[in-house]
């Protein structure tokens, strides 16, 4: 590694060194100052109010009843399930016939492959 190629290095290693502790500054600085709540006394009044009427909304909802369900029609008796017969389709058989397949085998000697001559 050449001496150009060193002082390279070590200037983005510094560059980033400063950058970071600047960035470390200023989050702890951000933190500081969200921790101070800046909610005014009426605005959480009005919240309050909103959820209380809400709060009671939800309790009369619960308070009061649903309407009655109408009445239930007689009892059938179970139906018999049904039997479910299966039947296969019959098998689909192609036949490609292919001519010439076994012409050449009495020109070079050879016997059909089936015999027991």
């Amino acid at each position: 590694m050449t001496r150009t190629h060193a002082l390279l290095i070590s200037l983005v290693l510094a560059a980033a060194v400063v950058l970071g502790g600047l960035a470390a500054i200023r989050s702890t600085q951000l933190s500081a100052s969200a921790s101070a709540p800046k909610v005014s006394s009426t605005q959480i009044a009005r919240q309050s109010a909103a959820l209380d009427r809400a709060q009671a909304r939800l309790r009369a909802e619960l308070r009061s009843r649903p309407p009655a369900l109408p009445a239930a029609a007689a009892a059938r008796p179970a139906a018999v399930p049904q039997t479910v017969v299966y039947k296969r389709s019959p098998a689909v058989v192609r036949v490609i016939h292919r001519h010439g397949e076994h012409e050449n085998e009495a020109e070079h000697g050879r016997e059909h492959e089936g015999s027991d001559d």
